[in-house]
């Protein structure tokens, strides 16, 4: 695809777009060396990381594209990264979820599961860019959403707590998505918008969910 039928960019951002994710990106970072640093194993360790370099990619990416006013070429380039760390987070969260508070074998299964429909969804990241926003955050939500059918083994396995967690993350990225689809509610457009609202959602969740991988690394055996 062209450059040129890629979406327009806006001629004006709001003030605060993308400045959420920069700094969050700064705080992931220290917080993923200590999530590793904690990790009592080396099979931890490598999860807890694996964890991190998706948080951590998912904002530094998210800020770069956001913040500067790219020219049409490599803002499509941008645009292409910024959409496939989407799904490279979701897969990275369930990373230590499996490996760490799952049974071998159905954590297994689950973890390629999950990677597989994460790959399909950095593909159509890169080929279909341009996907409506409905289309795209329903990608988003069936990828996150694909352990359904693993619920009752995860209420078995984690705690109350650590459910909560996972769930309580997950419900706010999937209102995040409907936000970012539905482009409300857009509370002052020229300084803090629905795109940020968006992404203050995407940072509260990513906080849950490091608090339930953090526990899991604490109690990794």
């Amino acid at each position: 695809m062209s450059p040129s039928t890629e979406p327009s960019a806006p001629l004006v951002k709001p003030t605060l777009r993308g400045v959420i994710h920069h700094w969050s990106a700064v705080a992931a970072f220290g917080a993923g060396l200590v999530l590793v640093a904690m990790a009592p194993t080396a099979r931890a360790a490598v999860a807890a990381g694996v964890y991190a370099l998706s948080v951590c990619t998912l904002l530094t990416v998210s800020a770069v594209y956001h913040r500067p006013m790219w020219q049409p070429r490599p803002r499509a380039f941008m645009r292409r990264l910024d959409h496939a760390s989407i799904f490279v987070l979701i897969a990275g969260t369930y990373t230590p979820i499996c490996r760490l508070g799952l049974p071998d074998a159905v954590g297994g299964r689950l973890l390629v599961l999950i990677w597989i429909a994460a790959a399909l969804g950095v593909l159509q990241s890169i080929f279909w860019v341009h996907a409506p926003k409905p289309v795209t955050a329903a990608l988003y939500l069936f990828v996150g959403w694909i352990v359904v059918p693993y619920f009752r083994v995860l209420g078995e396995a984690l705690s109350s707590g650590q459910i909560a967690l996972l769930l309580g993350g997950g419900i706010i990225y999937s209102l995040g998505a409907v936000v970012y689809a539905a482009r409300r509610p857009n509370p002052v457009p020229g300084v803090f918008g629905y795109h940020e609202v968006f992404h203050a959602m995407t940072v509260l969740a990513c906080g849950l969910h490091y608090g339930l991988v953090a526990g899991l690394v604490r109690a990794a055996r």
